[in-house]
This record gives structure tokens, sequence and C-alpha cells, in this order.
């Protein structure tokens, strides 16, 4: 608690530059924005 050193790594955080996880950073948030694909190649 109120610890600047210690923090979990799958929670939310500011970011930094274009690290692609941003403000909503965090696992929930990769889950949110990404769906399931299925694709079938011929070979």
């Amino acid at each position: 608690i109120n610890s600047w050193f210690l923090r979990d790594l799958r929670t939310a955080f500011g970011g930094s530059k274009q690290s692609g996880i941003g403000r909503e950073g965090g696992v929930h948030s990769l889950e949110f924005y990404t769906e399931m694909r299925n694709v079938c190649v011929k070979l």
C-alpha cells in the first residue's frame, strides 16, 4: 500500500511511449480488445 517501488505487473498503469499497452494496460484490457480467430490454410 502506498509504495512507489512495488506493484503488481498485472494492474493498469500510465504506459510508456509506444509500449502498446498504455493507460488501460493489464491482462484484462488485452482480453477485452482481442478475440479468438481460427484460420485454415490449404497446404
